[in-house]
This record gives structure tokens, C-alpha cells and sequence, in this order.
């Protein structure tokens, strides 16, 4: 099934390269866009034979000629989505699981421009149905053809790698900036950036899941972590690089800014720079809800780790994708002696220990050592299986040991109400949950907190996200 669905993305994509047998549909040139985009979703209302949920394949909206991609791209795609949203479909982020998949195409001619829609059932790219219609140019938005997202994020890249040359570059994850989880958009530029460097040749870039992912080479990584300098760049360490490419971005009004910095293995700046970019350029979406609401809940935005905890996936930091059948691990690092406590909290908030695991004798993490969980002796692993979504991992660390709570739902919750932060101050929750030896879910850094703060510790964290998908 798993080659079947690759062979149907690689045959969509040639049909929308390809666009000979589409047929016109309008009984007269569109006006505009939106027009169009409305006629696309009346005709696959008439005949779509029930199929509601659509993958639109916004990565492959380009021009059928060159290849490229502009502002059009981005238009288009937001307008399809829009159209197809009020016939009453819904859109997936993943072709299998998708009644049909929706593509298109376009290709300049003389003052007109020629637009081609496709769509094919998700299991039978054999059958595609293939729609066209033309567009005077002076019906287009004034920018469709003037400096695109993707020439902006080239000129990102190509100003932070700026002079530098012969490193061999991790690439981290794009994050939103306040809650550092991924999103549509986001991925979108990580995977931008990754094929502007390669196409440059400026860098050596390391794959996309470094060689920490085998679970065999854990071992290989305890000589490595002697020679960490900078907890941030330890996944970039374990992936023989020389240097990590990061980055970041924030939404204002009606524009997003993304910023990238270069940086060495301790820390320095090689080199950084920022693009702000129309919203209206972005085909894709730059909130992740589900990430979102889990930030929330583990307090992403507040934590402090000082540089005394580190928490990575055998795959980097942040926010990594794992696919069913994979395994997962997790890499936690110290710089002095602490005590840990690793939390998984998945959407529903259900909350699972992972260390200390059941029957494990709290001890010091010791610095200078890669720390795994699973371990290597652990009976448990862990491994990727539907049902599929997010989940963010939390680790607590204190130098001294600090009671661990039994997590339970019938217990009301005192940090949040209604899936929103209590307007209690929190100050006066934390001193309530230090005392309670059963909690909600939702309470788990209120409590970590307020044990810390009554044994007069401070209290370090960190965090990330792991996304499971299909294969």
C-alpha cells in the first residue's frame, strides 16, 4: 500500500505537469480567481460521487513550464481552498487519507493565462479528471507575478549562510517563535531551506534524520557528549556537523517574519537574517491548534532551562515527525547533577511517565553523558502506531528529588478552566498543588513548580514535540 501511494503522487504530479487533455468548463472567461475557484468546487460538488475530504497538493501549484512557483501559487491555492470549504469539503494534511486529491497547474500565453485543475481518487491516480480555464491578465491580483515567498526565502538562506562556505550544516526545524512548534508553513520553509542549500553547494548538508536515529548508535554517542559545549547545538554534535542552521517565525498583522541564524557548535553566530513576507503570499497555514493547546499545558513559553538540561529525539530537537513502525527515543542531557522527570501529554491530555519509569530508584543524571529512555536495558520501547497526532514531552530537573504526583482526570483541575489558563494568580495555584499528592493533567507544571519553590529549588525544564504520522 505503503508504494502504492508514492506511485500515485509521482503520476499525480506528471498529469499536473502535463496538463494536454483538460477540458474548459466555464461558459464564459472567468472574472477572476475567486470565480474560478468557485467554478472548480461546483463542478467537483456535481460530480465528486459523495468523496467530502481533499488533499490539495499546494506544494506542486506552479507554472506547468518552468516549474516555478509565484504569488499565483499562493492565490490560487488560497482561493481553491476557500471555494471548496463552502461547498462543504474538508482538507487533509495527508493523501492516504484523502477521498480525492485536488492539483493544479497554470502556464502564461500572451495575455491570457491558462489554468489547469486536476482531480484524481487518492487510491487510483488512473482516473483523474482534468479541468481548464483562461484569465485575461489584467484579472489576476497585481503582485501574482512580482517577488514570490519562495524568492525571499532564498534570499533568507542565502544572506545568513552569507561568505561562509565548506561547513557541514544540520539543519533544525523552523518553529513559531513563542511556543516553538511546527506548522504547515513552517515545514514548508525548513524543507525550502534544505533544497536551497543543497542546490547552492555552499554546504555539506547533513540528511534529515541525523545518524542518531538508529537506535544501535546511542552507544557510539557517549564519547560525542563529552564533547558538547552548548546543550541548543547537541544535536547538531551527534550528526557530525559543524555548525546548525535554525530558525524561527512570527505572525503580525497581515505579514509573517522568519528569521535564520548560523551558528557554531558552542553557540557563536556565524551569521543571521530575517525576510518579512505578505500574508497573502503564504499558500499554507501558520497555526498548529493541536501544538498550540499542548503548549499551553506544558508552559513552552515560560520555561528556563539556563543551560542545564537538554531534551533531544535520536532524529534533533524541537519538533520531529516520526512515522508508524518507527521507534522512538529520547536523548537527555545535564551539565551538573540533577534529578529528572520526563512527561509524555498527548491532545486528550492524557499524561504518561516516562522517567523515572515504574520501580526506578530516583538518582542523579550525571553530566558529561548521553541519558536515554527508553534505555538500552529498558523491556519497554517505544514505537509508532495509530492513532496518530501530537504530543508535546516535558522534563523537570531539580538538584534535589522532588515528590512525583499520581496524575488522575477526577481530579478538578486548578490551572486551567475550561481549556484556558485560570485567571487565578499562579503563584497561589502552585502553593496549592505543592500540597496535593493527586492532580489533573492540566496541572503539571503548576505543581513541578510549586514543589520547587517550597524545597527552595529552582526548578529547570525543557521541552518538545513529536508528531506521529502514517507512513
Amino acid at each position: 500500500m505503503i508504494h502504492h501511494f508514492l506511485l500515485a503522487g509521482v503520476l499525480f504530479v506528471w498529469c499536473l505537469l502535463n496538463p494536454v487533455s483538460s477540458y474548459a468548463f466555464w461558459s464564459s472567461e472567468p472574472a477572476s480567481l475567486k470565480e474560478l475557484a468557485v467554478g472548480v468546487a461546483t463542478e467537483l460538488k456535481e460530480k465528486s460521487d459523495g468523496a467530502k475530504k481533499l488533499y490539495l497538493d499546494k506544494a506542486n501549484v506552479k507554472d506547468s513550464v518552468s516549474g516555478e512557483t509565484s504569488n499565483l501559487s499562493a492565490f490560487l491555492v488560497n482561493e481553491l481552498e476557500s471555494a471548496l470549504s463552502s461547498a462543504g469539503f474538508s482538507f487533509t494534511d495527508f493523501m492516504e487519507q484523502a477521498d480525492q486529491v485536488v492539483g493544479a497547474s497554470y502556464q502564461r500565453d500572451g495575455d491570457r493565462l491558462r489554468i489547469f485543475i486536476k482531480y484524481c481518487p487518492a487510491k487510483d491516480s488512473s482516473n483523474c479528471k482534468s479541468l481548464a480555464a483562461a484569465l485575461a491578465m489584467n484579472k489576476l491580483p497585481k503582485e501574482s507575478f512580482s517577488e514570490s515567498m519562495d524568492s525571499r526565502l532564498k534570499r533568507l538562506v542565502q544572506k545568513t549562510g552569507g561568505g561562509k562556505s565548506g561547513l557541514k550544516v544540520f539543519i533544525s526545524p523552523v518553529v513559531e517563535r513563542k511556543n516553538r512548534y511546527s506548522s504547515e508553513f513552517s515545514e514548508y520553509v525548513t524543507a525550502k531551506a534544505r533544497s536551497f542549500l543543497v542546490n547552492s553547494q555552499q554546504f555539506e548538508v547533513l540528511e534529515e534524520q541525523p545518524v542518531t536515529r538508529s537506535l544501535s548508535n546511542t552507544r557510539g554517542l557517549a564519547a560525542k557528549a563529552k564533547e558538547v559545549k552548548n546543550l541548543d547545538t547537541s544535536a547538531a554534535l551527534f550528526s557530525g556537523a559543524d555548525a546548525v542552521l535554525e530558525g524561527y517565525y512570527l505572525e503580525g498583522a497581515g505579514r509573517v517574519t522568519v528569521a535564520m541564524t548560523l551558528k557554531n557548535l558552542k553557540g557563536g553566530v556565524l551569521g543571521s537574517a530575517d525576510e518579512t513576507i505578505e500574508r497573502s503570499m503564504i499558500p499554507y497555514s501558520t497555526v498548529n491548534q493541536t501544538a498550540g493547546t499542548l503548549a499551553a499545558v506544558a508552559d513552552v513559553a515560560g520555561q528556563a532551562n539556563q543551560q542545564v538540561v537538554k531534551l533531544n529525539t535520536t532524529k534533533g530537537d524541537r519538533y520531529q515527525v516520526y512515522r508508524a513502525g518507527e521507534k522512538v527515543q529520547f536523548l537527555m542531557q545535564v551539565t551538573r547533577p540533577v534529578y529528572v522527570y520526563l512527561f509524555g501529554i498527548n491532545a486528550k491530555n492524557e499524561v504518561s511517565q516516562l522517567y523515572p519509569g515504574p520501580g526506578q530508584q530516583q538518582v542523579p543524571l550525571q553530566a558529561g553523558l548521553i541519558h536515554t529512555v527508553p534505555g538500552d536495558r529498558d523491556s519497554w520501547e517505544i514505537v509508532v502506531e495509530p492513532p496518530f497526532g501530537t504530543d508535546v514531552v516535558k522534563l523537570f530537573a531539580a538538584e534535589k528529588p522532588l515528590p512525583v504526583p499520581a496524575i488522575s482526570d477526577k481530579v478538578s483541575a486548578r490551572s486551567f478552566s475550561g481549556g484556558t489558563r485560570s485567571l487565578v494568580r499562579r503563584d497561589v495555584i502552585q502553593q496549592q498543588l505543592a500540597g496535593q499528592k493527586i492532580i489533573n493533567g492540566f496541572d503539571l507544571v503548576d505543581y513541578f513548580k510549586g514543589v520547587a519553590e517550597q524545597q527552595g529549588l529552582t526548578l529547570y525544564e525543557d521541552s518538545l514535540f513529536v508528531q506521529t504520522r502514517p507512513k
